[in-house]
Order: C-alpha cells, then structure tokens, then sequence
C-alpha cells in the first residue's frame, strides 16, 4: 500500500467515525395503539413522520411510541399537558378533563362514514374551531382522525339495542355525549384506558369493551371476547393534540411544517381506509372473531339521537360547537 492510499483510508475512515448532527428538536409522539402495515392511523404516523423530518431537513426528529411505550392514556395526556411529551393520539375522550370542548367530538350521528369523516375534519372552519380547543390546559390539537367505526368486543353477542341492557361496558372516556347514550340503552359504562381493557375482560370487571378493529386485531381480543359488534353511527375518534410550549419552542417556520405535514398526511390515511377495514375484518375471522351488526338500527340510533341532544340541550357552549361540526358534515356530505 502506498502512502497516498493509507492516507485516504485514513481520511474515509475518520469520516465514518464522525457522527451525525443531532437534530435542533425531538417530538415524541404517544399512541395506545399498536404500529400496523394495515390501518390508517398507523400510515397517518409515519407519513407524519416522513414528512417533518424530510420538510425540516432533519432539524425535528420525530419519535413514535406506539402500544403505551410511554405509559398508559392519562400518563401521557398529562405529559403533553406537563411539556414532557410533545404529543399523544389517544380517544378524544381522554381530554375533556383538560378542555370540556374536546368531548363535543364523541357525538354519535355526526358522520355516514370515515371518508365523509375525514373531509369534513379537514373543513377550514372544522380546524378553526378545533385549534381553541384545549387552549388553557396548555395543548392542541394537531390534528384529529377517525380509527375505524366504533367496536364493541364482548364475552356474549351484542346483536340488537336489548342486548347492551345490564352490561359493564369500558367506554373510551368519561364524557356524557360518550356514556350517556350507552346508559339510555341500559348499559354501566365504566371508563378505562386501553390498556385496562383486555384485563378488564379477563378477569369479569367489564363485559364488554368498545375499541376499534384494529386494536382488537393488534392486541387479539379475539383469544378472550370473540364477538364484535359495529356501532351505528359513531367512530372512534382519535386527537392527536401536541404540546403548545412545543409549538412555541420550535418557532413558527417549524410549527408551520408540522401543521402543513399533519394535514398533508391525511393523503395517505385517507388511501388506506376502504382497504384496512377489508383486510383487519379478514384478520379478526381468521383469529376466531365474530362480527355482529345491530339489527335494529332505526330504534339504536334515535335512543342515541336523543341521549346526545339531552346533552347539548344542557350545555350552550358544546351545543354551539356540535352545530359548527353539524353544519361542516352537511357541507361535505
């Protein structure tokens, strides 16, 4: 070897051993859900991941910590709240103690479908009203999606209105327009975070617990309640709020890529919807799941109707907010 080529060897190899620049900022980004090839919010988190760290040219490090890495629901709602965790996507539920506003999103009958969903949350004027919310708790939300129709696991069928009569029912939330129409049906709903749910069921504290598909396939609820019965009407819904001190931190030709990302991914969320409910209904059958369906609707969702206008009828404020989303949905329906 001649002393040249040593030398060059030499170079190449003090190179490799520099490491590379840290980036300027770390978002960690919390969901109770696992990580899928299948559903949509799973291809909404690493677009979203993609796209800001390709957008800012690495100077935000997006880190995701899916299946309660970093603890369970409440625990990280109240990181984001604290500014230890920039960022959460848990049931929408689980903020309404941070902003009562947040629960006017648990409404069932808002939305035919999760594309009309999507379009009508994308709604210039649906994105106005919803960056207020969670203002004085120090959060946003960044963006806010639907995870599949609305779920519900049990140990015995659930196939008409009469059969949720007397059962413990693990609700995503402790919010009224949640649980309220679940108690007009004669259901006890009981409030717990996702990863109570699956003991819940286990040892007989819940008999039932409403989720999504593709947290009972990823979690195989299948292998301790079988049976799965769609809601009429009503989507999990899903907040990915952020932290407001690390909006303010990362300044705002940051912020705005975050923003611009966020929805931008929902292109790729929106792709995957149609497909995934195909594909995590054939996944649920294949582990031994059944899938029910509501025989009678009609009755099911005017007893829910009403339930969730007893609710707003008793609070101006979510009222107004609900006629806001109303009037989006008629827009993009």
């Amino acid at each position: 070897m001649t002393k040249i080529s040593a030398i060059c060897i030499l170079a190449v190899a003090s190179l490799m051993a520099v490491p590379a620049y840290a980036a300027d900022f770390v978002m960690k980004v919390s969901s109770p859900a696992p990580l899928t090839d299948i559903d949509p919010l799973s291809a909404w988190m690493r677009a979203f991941e993609t796209g800001v760290e390709k957008a800012s040219d690495g100077r935000i490090d997006v880190q995701l910590y899916p299946s309660s890495q970093l603890g369970a629901i409440p625990s990280t709602v109240e990181g984001v709240a604290m500014g230890t965790i920039e960022m959460t996507l848990p049931s929408i539920g689980f903020f309404s103690k941070l902003d009562p506003r947040f629960q006017v999103l648990d409404a069932a009958g808002l939305f035919d479908n999760e594309h009309h969903a999507s379009a009508t949350l994308s709604d210039p004027a649906v994105m106005k009203q919803l960056s207020e919310f969670g203002a004085d708790a120090n959060v946003e939300p960044l963006v806010v999606l639907t995870s599949g129709q609305a779920f519900t696991v049990s140990i015995n069928p659930i196939e008409s209105s009469a059969d949720f009569k007397g059962i413990k029912l693990r609700t995503g939330g402790a919010t009224p327009l949640l649980n309220q129409p679940m108690e007009a049906l004669g259901a006890a709903p009981i409030a717990l975070s996702l990863g109570e749910a699956l003991p819940g069921l286990q040892t007989g504290v819940i008999d039932a617990a409403t989720i999504n598909l593709s947290v009972a396939v990823g979690f195989n609820f299948a292998d301790v309640a079988k049976h799965g019965t769609y809601i009429p009407g009503k989507f999990t819904m899903i907040g990915g709020v952020v932290s407001r001190d690390f909006l303010a931190m990362i300044g705002p030709d940051l912020e705005a890529i975050l923003r611009e990302q966020a929805l931008g991914a929902r292109k790729v969320y929106d792709a995957k919807i149609d497909d995934a409910t195909k594909a995590l209904e054939g996944a649920w059958t294949k582990a031994g799941g059944q899938i029910h369906h509501i025989s009678d609707e009609q009755a099911f969702s005017l007893g829910v109707t009403n339930a969730v206008a007893n609710v707003l009828s008793q609070n101006p404020r979510m009222a107004k907010d609900f006629e806001l989303l109303k009037d989006a949905a008629a827009r993009h329906r």
